[in-house]
């Protein structure tokens, strides 16, 4: 009886001079682990990011930077062309470029915001994505596939109903002779 109340002033006079308030041995040692651990950086988060754990992917430390040079690149890129505003692949690439850089811009610090809020993996990743991106944009801008997909007019064929067989005796004679012809060129191949 008297080793624990000698135990336990030993135990309060360790506790006190290391501001940890404690009942048992087990617990300062345990607080003060945690608190340690709280200052020491961890690789692989936030600014201490070591890797990205994807091979052939290395760390970009300047990312924000990075993240906003290349999405504001396609947006002035898209401005500059002769693609029109109304150009299907310019409204959803334009949108794409601001939701991300409004994501950036309000996370400056913390990348792994960022990559929640874009939910299209790493940071660094998004800036490969960016640079696909703009080879695709390039491809498009020099083809001109906007009057490509402007001219086409493609007619689709819709069955209303589905129980109908278009080799049947019921059926479309036009229907079958080209599935017809579509099997027969397969089999040519």
């Amino acid at each position: 009886m008297a080793s624990s109340i000698l135990m336990r002033r030993a135990l309060s006079r360790l506790a006190t001079r290391s501001n940890v308030v404690a009942t048992t041995s087990r617990r300062p040692t345990m607080v003060a682990f945690f608190s340690a651990q709280a200052e020491t950086p961890t690789p692989g988060v936030g600014k201490y990011k070591t890797s990205t754990g994807l091979v052939g992917l290395a760390v970009e430390p300047d990312w924000y930077n990075v993240l906003i040079e290349k999405h504001q690149s396609l947006l002035d890129k898209m401005e500059a062309s002769e693609m029109p505003e109304t150009a299907q692949y310019r409204i959803d690439v334009t949108k794409w470029c601001n939701f991300t850089l409004k994501a950036v811009k309000s996370n400056p610090e913390n990348p792994e915001a960022i990559e929640d809020i874009c939910n299209m993996g790493q940071v660094e990743e998004m800036i490969e994505q960016a640079d696909d991106e703009m080879a695709v944009l390039d491809m498009y801008l020099e083809d001109r596939i906007w009057e490509l997909v402007e001219q086409a007019n493609p007619t689709v064929d819709y069955n209303p109903d589905p129980t109908v067989d278009p080799m049947g005796a019921d059926g479309d004679p036009d229907v079958a002779d080209a599935i017809r012809e579509g099997v027969e060129g397969l089999s040519k191949e």
